[in-house]
């Protein structure tokens, strides 16, 4: 998620940074933060990344957090 936005929402700033590989295989040093969201129905905690794109994603980590999956025939989440 971009900075302005991670700004805008009030997200708590954790000590933590870690490398993270993009898609295009570039690397990037980023912060991290804590935010709480909700999919599916379920809601619980996550990291948030901050680096600035221009769709922010939900990763699998998030996922995994709110018990969901993604259904790739479906493109639904689906409850594991």
């Amino acid at each position: 998620m971009d900075p302005e936005t991670i700004s805008g929402i009030g997200l708590h700033e954790t000590p933590f940074e870690v490398e993270l590989t993009l898609a295009d295989k570039r690397k990037a040093k980023v912060k991290l933060y804590l935010a709480e969201v909700e999919a599916g129905g379920r809601r619980g905690s996550v990291f948030v990344a901050e680096l600035d794109v221009a769709t922010p994603i939900m990763g699998a980590y998030a996922l995994e957090t709110l018990g969901l999956k993604p259904d790739p025939t479906t493109g639904r989440l689906e409850i594991v």
